[in-house]
């Protein structure tokens, strides 16, 4: 671990919100989306472990791993109290550090956290081995990471399916983040060896770990997700009544980037009344 984890601050103005990233996206990928909240909300953004230098994938077994360096950021940075939101493995984390350091955060906002159905939990906790078939963890270890020019990535990039609702802005965006300059050419800055190691090792105790979440919680879903099916987002209600829930349409998983305005605005709302 670092002697300082590194992180970005964005800026803005108003109460300290703190956003968790996803698998594979880095924060200055959702610049589109946090320059929505900079009007009412100061923002920084802890980078994750895959993006520190020489950091180790098989060091990660377990997704309580990030929470715990979101635990050590915070504390790094002598914060609390401290409005948490994340974004896939972002929400994840942030629910897991909040249960371990309920003084940490005040509020929680989860947009479409890694809540796999149960059933496919179970089968993953019985046989982990079974992960090295899935289609996520294949496609990350085939992953191309390297190209001779940020515009060739941002042009392989726009003719992909998962960015088909992306601005170009926000495109360009993920580019310069997710592709750094190594000597003559590009390279990916959130290895897919970490990629791959976080999608084969999914969190197994989200559905007891959720029920016990007493903070105040937006939890979002897009209604084109692909990472949180009906039958699970119908779960979560149950597991957490007092929480306030909200569905996006016309999105997917990547809901902040395809729609970073209407996000925000149902952030900032709920945080406006709570």
């Amino acid at each position: 671990m670092p002697d300082l984890i590194p992180f970005l601050d964005f800026g803005g103005d108003g109460p300290l919100l703190h956003f968790a990233h996803a698998n594979a996206y880095p924060p200055g990928s959702y610049r589109s989306f946090i320059n929505e909240l900079l009007p009412h909300y100061r923002v920084l953004a802890m980078q994750q472990r895959p993006l520190w230098p020489h950091s180790d994938p098989t060091e990660m077994t377990n997704w309580q791993l990030f929470a715990d360096d979101l635990i050590h950021f915070l504390d790094q940075q002598g914060l609390q109290n401290v409005i948490g939101v994340g974004h896939s493995m972002g929400g994840v984390a942030t629910m897991l550090a909040a249960l371990q350091r309920p003084d940490l955060f005040r509020v929680l906002v989860l947009v479409e956290p890694v809540f796999l159905p149960p059933h496919i939990l179970q089968m993953t906790a019985a046989n982990p081995d079974i992960t090295a078939l899935l289609p996520l963890v294949q496609s990350a270890q085939r992953r191309r990471n390297h190209w001779p020019s940020r515009q060739a990535a941002f042009d392989r990039f726009r003719r992909k399916t998962v960015f088909k609702r992306w601005s170009d802005e926000a495109l360009q965006d993920y580019v310069h983040h997710a592709a750094r300059e190594n000597g003559a050419e590009f390279t990916l800055a959130f290895p897919r060896e970490w990629e791959a190691q976080i999608y084969s090792h999914p969190p197994l105790t989200v559905w007891d770990d959720i029920s016990h979440v007493t903070h105040p919680t937006l939890g979002i879903r897009a209604a084109e997700s692909d990472t949180i099916y009906p039958e699970p987002w119908q779960l979560w209600q149950q597991k957490q009544p007092a929480a306030t829930f909200v569905q996006i349409e016309e999105a997917g998983h990547m809901v902040p980037m395809e729609r970073p305005s209407h996000l925000a605005a149902i952030i900032h709302n709920y945080l406006s009344h709570i």
